[in-house]
């Protein structure tokens, strides 16, 4: 079978990618072809999560083996589309910026019969987001304040741990055994 997906942004009201991609290919397959139409850096993380009929997420497929002890961890290169995707109108996030969770909200729009070799992209105007946010990543806003101890805390800590042991003075530390 034929999967055609839409992809669409919502950084980019003028983008549309619309793909054709064999049912039998992998979630890797259709991953590096998105990297490859979109000129993206293929080293960054991402992942594809479907979702229900309001882009709310159900299922992520990873990149990599994340290994969490919870749950099935399903890895793009081990998953076929048919295996996870059977019915038009079925939606997929991709997530391309998966820090600052930016994505491409994808739809499949059609099944049709036969098979192809390789993807094949139908359809592609606008322009597509940049990879990177223009804002750049911003470790502060990325993370929750309190996730991190305060200088006070960490004085604290070090306060309480009393003085170096006399072993670890700097007297006996030297550089060169490290290098």
């Amino acid at each position: 079978m034929i999967y055609f997906f839409r992809a669409i942004s919502n950084e980019s009201d003028d983008f549309i990618l619309d793909i054709a991609i064999d049912s039998k290919s992998s979630f890797l397959d259709l991953h590096q072809f998105i990297q490859q139409k979109l000129n993206f850096d293929p080293a960054q993380m991402t992942s594809f999560f479907l979702t229900d009929e309001n882009w709310n997420k159900e299922q992520e497929i990873t990149l990599i083996d994340m290994m969490e002890e919870e749950g099935t961890i399903l890895v793009m290169d081990k998953v076929r589309l048919e295996d996870l995707i059977t019915d038009t109108k079925q939606r997929v996030l991709y997530a391309f910026d998966l820090f600052a969770e930016r994505v491409l909200f994808m739809e499949l729009t059609n099944i049709d019969g036969g098979n192809l070799k390789e993807p094949v992209c139908t359809r592609m105007e606008g322009t597509p987001p940049p990879q990177f946010s223009k804002e750049g990543f911003n470790f502060d806003d990325a993370l929750e304040a309190d996730a991190f101890l305060s200088d006070d805390d960490m004085d604290d800590i070090i306060r309480e741990g009393g003085d170096f042991p006399e072993d670890l003075s700097d007297e006996d530390f030297d550089p060169d055994e490290f290098y």
